[in-house]
């Protein structure tokens, strides 16, 4: 049964490569920046093939900033650092491009909440932020940042940088029964949830909403966490699973997230942004904050960057033969009179090729989520297409290396723009395991996992150069020619 079933996928994956057409005569040769250094020219994106990975679980290259004496770092303990840093990035460039990748999306490299006592977990993965104009102590310093993005660009590869604009780490939280008319009650500021030393810099400093002038600040909500992802306030207002939600409407809180991502383009170059939970933040802000005068793309642009490429997180899936999860990721493009972000993560066709080669699921559910995703979205050439990433289980947690392989196959021969998560290439079971030895891994082995002879690697550096070298499967028409029921 399951070699059959193996059997009719594969005819599947051909006939999916069999069905695109050529679009457009561009050649086949690949564009190297014009400059090298921090500022370069935005690629083309359709031509790019990003590699994700977490910072603090993919390579240790100083071991000396591993440990800030804190009691933050631990490498057999999931919920700690495990001392992945840039540098160690900067020395795997080779291994990532070897894979046919082009561009290297990371972690949020900003400052975090290092120990969260009230969730007994720590801030190793990033999106916990305390301070988004500095670099983490563990990962290294503005300098190395700046060295990783010059040898990318030395190398024709390219930098997206992950931003959070929706919420910091968790410096405060509620108990009792929240009352909206009497916001601060129930109130409190979590004590250690800052490391001795470590402070708030302005203005998300003004979080103590029992102090009359950081409540009329309203830098923050006022608000629990979220209880009911189906209640659109609570969605857009209430604590993400208890971090500290922004006040994106106050506009305080948008010119320091404005000029806190426009640093990093400034003073490091990177190329594009990964831009994390976005359906917590309202249309609005999106449009200011890439559009307007003061913006991101404007920053961008003095840099040269004339396409800075924005792909969205919107973690919404669809049910089969429906089309809801592709409406909500769409409707975070914008208009045309009022545009937002300029691509998406497609989480829709992400958990359909799961339950399909996976699942077991008819593939004639995938062959509907494919001709909608070329229906729908304006543009599906420059979707962010995925088979895994660091929030949800590995494809092979729940199927087996030819699933993986037929996901793989799919993915980098459709039209979107291809992301391999770290480890993939390694045939990783553990979704947030480190690559390298001594760092976190489910199976307590802390092994060495950069091996480019590894058959996985050597089947998606394959799959990687076939795209490479046929445009056509980067702006080809697409036409489902034969699924099975």
């Amino acid at each position: 049964m399951e070699k059959n079933r193996v059997f009719k996928l594969s005819a599947l994956a051909i006939s999916l490569v069999i069905g695109l057409s050529a679009c457009g005569s561009d050649n086949n040769e690949t564009q190297v920046p014009e400059t090298v250094g921090s500022h370069v020219p935005s690629p083309d994106w359709r031509d790019q093939i990003i590699y994700f990975l977490m910072i603090d679980r993919f390579n240790d290259g100083e071991s000396a900033n591993n440990d800030q004496g804190t009691g933050e770092y631990d490498p057999a303990s999931e919920k700690k650092f495990s001392g992945g840093d840039l540098a160690g990035v900067e020395q795997k460039i080779d291994y990532i491009q070897g894979l046919g990748a082009t561009a290297v999306w990371t972690t949020p490299p900003v400052a975090n909440q290092w120990w969260d006592p009230a969730q007994n977990y720590g801030g190793y993965h990033g999106y916990w932020a305390r301070d988004l104009q500095k670099v983490d102590e563990h990962f290294g310093d503005l300098k190395s940042y700046q060295t990783l993005v010059k040898s990318l660009h030395a190398k024709g590869m390219y930098l997206i940088q992950d931003v959070v604009v929706n919420h910091l780490g968790n410096f405060f939280t509620y108990s009792g029964t929240y009352d909206p008319a009497t916001p601060c009650q129930g109130f409190e500021l979590i004590p250690g949830a800052l490391a001795a030393g470590q402070s708030l810099p302005a203005p998300l400093a003004q979080n103590d909403c029992n102090n009359s002038s950081d409540f009329t600040a309203a830098i923050y909500h006022s608000t629990p966490a979220i209880k009911d992802h189906n209640d659109a306030t609570q969605e857009l207002t209430y604590q993400l699973s208890d971090l500290d939600d922004l006040n994106t409407s106050t506009p305080a809180v948008l010119d320091y997230l404005k000029q806190s991502y426009r640093y990093w383009i400034d003073t490091v170059g990177v190329d594009a942004f990964r831009v994390d939970t976005v359906k917590f933040v309202d249309h609005d802000f999106y449009y200011d904050f890439f559009h307007a005068n003061d913006g991101i793309l404007a920053a961008a642009e003095k840099t040269g960057r004339t396409d800075f490429l924005s792909l969205g997180e919107i973690f919404e899936a669809s049910s089969a033969y429906h089309t809801e999860g592709e409406e909500k990721l769409i409707a975070y493009l914008g208009t045309k009179e009022k545009p937002e972000l300029a691509s998406v993560l497609n989480f829709p066709l992400q958990a359909t090729m799961t339950q399909v080669f996976a699942g077991g699921k008819p593939t004639a559910e995938l062959g509907f989520r494919l001709s909608k995703m070329m229906e729908m979205y304006p543009d599906p050439y420059r979707l962010g297409n995925f088979i895994e990433n660091h929030d949800m289980a590995r494809l092979l947690s729940q199927g087996n290396p030819d699933d993986l392989k037929q996901a793989l196959f799919t993915m980098l021969t459709l039209p979107g723009i291809p992301v391999i998560y770290q480890g993939t290439e390694q045939a990783f079971t553990g979704y947030r395991d480190a690559m390298f030895a001594g760092g976190y891994r489910e199976d307590g082995q802390q092994l060495d996992s950069f091996d480019s002879q590894s058959s996985m690697y050597q089947f998606i550096q394959q799959l990687a150069q076939l795209r490479h070298d046929n445009k056509v499967l980067s702006r080809g028409d697409l036409t489902i020619l034969s699924e099975d029921k």
